[in-house]
């Protein structure tokens, strides 16, 4: 017992006994530095000295310095000698928006709360406060400013002959919408909901009326703008849903198929997104989505063209990305890569009849070789069949794979997995707003200047 070291007994060295183990029985309190919050102190130094120089964020709003944005301050009405609160600088609000959607932010109220907290969103503020109603509209207002910026880029980057256009990758990417799949609704349901809209908005506006200061009431004007948006999504939904059923029946007559009475009274249209689509999705099963069109630049890897439609498939959308080439440079690939879902005879004769050397697997037919050419088509068909049968074509279509399915996976590591906007304009910008960061990024990788 003697031995023994009890819960309550002294080490030798606590009691003034020497041991060879004192060591490990003298072992006092932990010491530590711990926070002292209530400190105060006197820092004398800037927003710039807190962002190092290498940061990433120096050379986005160094890039974005360069760019012209003329666009965006043509649009500003507030001048100089005149009464009128000065609106935020629209370089702030779009390198903000660059900024966030690289490091995958999509949300404006989150941008709004990073510029309180997050230093380098600070930084791009420079003391400037701003709030997510204003970083939102600056997105919705823009579409237009944002498209014309893209061509921009491209347009300079190909006058420096660093972009060439010799060979372009398209493909598509559906994103998730925003609006649930519990919210699409057939016609006699819409007409149903669209009528009470209308009745609560009426009902609403009677009380206003009878006191008309209740409009002061924020409450009230909230309430009043959201049923008028109501009543008006439940509108475009039945216009949507007419739509719809026009487009359906006629790929049905192309079809020579009957169009039912039925098959009219399954269609449905979202009510809270009515330009939204249901699409099969990479999982297999099918969501309200909106299809991405992208096409890539092999050589750069910039994203040259790009646009949003609300059908699933990509069966005819090779020439609309023609168009856009068209009407943003002027100038046609040399060579274009596609996957069999752009596969329609029309639109590979056309684009090679353009001079476009087009790379898409043939599809096969009953037991004819798929890489030889027919006798009841074109010449421009059986120059791409044949073509399509060599190695060479094989190993050029692999660019395919490495640079649009690259180019859909970096948008969906910034953020780009399901949208928090609604409509095709308010999805189109968001989209153009990503090819901008997307483009932005490898011009700032690669240190080209504006």
């Amino acid at each position: 017992m003697n031995d023994q070291l009890f819960l309550f007994d002294l080490p030798e060295c606590a009691s003034g006994k020497n041991s060879e183990n004192s060591e490990t029985f003298c072992k006092g309190k932990p010491r530590f530095n711990a926070a002292i919050r209530n400190q105060v102190e006197f820092v004398n130094s800037s927003l710039d000295d807190l962002i190092p120089d290498d940061h990433q964020v120096r050379n986005i709003l160094n890039y974005v310095e360069q760019m012209d944005l003329s666009a965006f301050y043509d649009k500003i009405k507030s001048t100089s000698g005149n009464p009128g609160r000065p609106p935020i600088d629209p370089k702030i609000l779009f390198t903000l928006w660059i900024y966030a959607i690289i490091e995958g932010i999509g949300s404006a109220r989150v941008i709004d709360r990073y510029c309180i907290e997050h230093i380098a969103f600070k930084w791009i503020c420079g003391g400037v406060p701003v709030n997510y109603h204003t970083i939102s509209d600056f997105r919705r207002n823009n579409s237009v400013e944002f498209d014309e910026l893209i061509t921009l880029t491209i347009v300079r980057l190909m006058n420096r002959d660093l972009i060439t256009l010799k060979r372009v990758s398209q493909d598509g990417m559906r994103v998730r919408a925003s609006a649930g799949s519990s919210s699409f609704r057939r016609k006699p349901s819409l007409k149903e909901l669209k009528d009470i809209a209308t009745d609560q908005v009426k009902t609403l506006r009677k009380e206003l009326d009878e006191d008309p200061e209740a409009c002061l009431n924020r409450q009230k004007a909230a309430k009043k703008r959201a049923l008028k948006e109501r009543e008006e999504r439940l509108n475009q939904a039945i216009k949507e849903l007419e739509k719809e059923k026009r487009e359906k029946g006629m790929a049905k007559k192309k079809q020579r198929k009957p169009f039912t009475q039925k098959e009219k009274e399954e269609i449905r249209v979202s009510t809270t997104d009515p330009e939204a689509k249901k699409m099969k999705m990479a999982n297999g099963g099918f969501n309200p989505a909106y299809n991405m069109q992208l096409a890539v630049d092999t050589e750069s890897r910039f994203i040259v063209g790009n646009f949003v439609v609300n059908k699933g498939n990509d069966f005819d959308q090779l020439p609309n990305m023609f168009n856009q080439f068209e009407n943003r440079y002027r100038k046609t690939p040399n060579e274009f890569l596609v996957d069999q879902g752009y596969l329609v005879n029309d639109n590979i004769e056309k684009a090679e009849k353009l001079g476009c050397n087009m790379y898409v697997n043939p599809s096969k037919v009953g037991k004819k070789n798929p890489y030889e050419p027919r006798e009841d088509e074109s010449k421009e068909l059986g120059e791409w069949r044949v073509r399509m049968g060599t190695d060479d074509a094989k190993e050029i279509y692999k660019d395919r794979a490495s640079n649009s399915e690259w180019a859909n996976a970096g948008m969906r590591n910034r953020g780009l997995k399901q949208l928090l906007v609604r409509g095709l304009n308010n999805v189109t910008a968001v989209l153009d707003l990503h090819v901008l960061a997307h483009n932005i990024l490898r011009a700032v990788k690669f240190g080209y200047c504006w």
